[in-house]
């Protein structure tokens, strides 16, 4: 049995959910302007969103990543405290 997650895109789920009037209403508005329907907004506004926070994950990380491979000195070292760290270890 496969995870609904895990489904390809040629599978549907069908979930029912409830939403307020306003949101009902601006999302006939976004359909009805983009001439597409309901179904095709939400899935759209659902992969732009999911893309968006990927990529803010992916970031993330190479931003924790910098530095870390090029023999460049972290934030809160210096080569001080390096040399001492070595005087010591010796």
């Amino acid at each position: 049995m496969k995870n609904t997650a895990q489904a390809s895109t040629s599978q549907t789920l069908r979930k029912n959910f409830t939403m307020s009037a306003d949101t009902l209403r601006e999302l006939n508005f976004l359909a009805e302007s983009m001439r597409k329907k309901q179904s095709q907004v939400i899935q759209e506004l659902i992969h732009r969103e999911s893309d968006a926070r990927r990529s803010e994950m992916r970031l993330a990380k190479l931003k924790a990543l910098k530095g870390a491979f090029t023999g460049m000195i972290g934030d809160g070292q210096s080569i001080q405290t390096m040399k001492g760290q070595a005087g010591e270890s010796e």
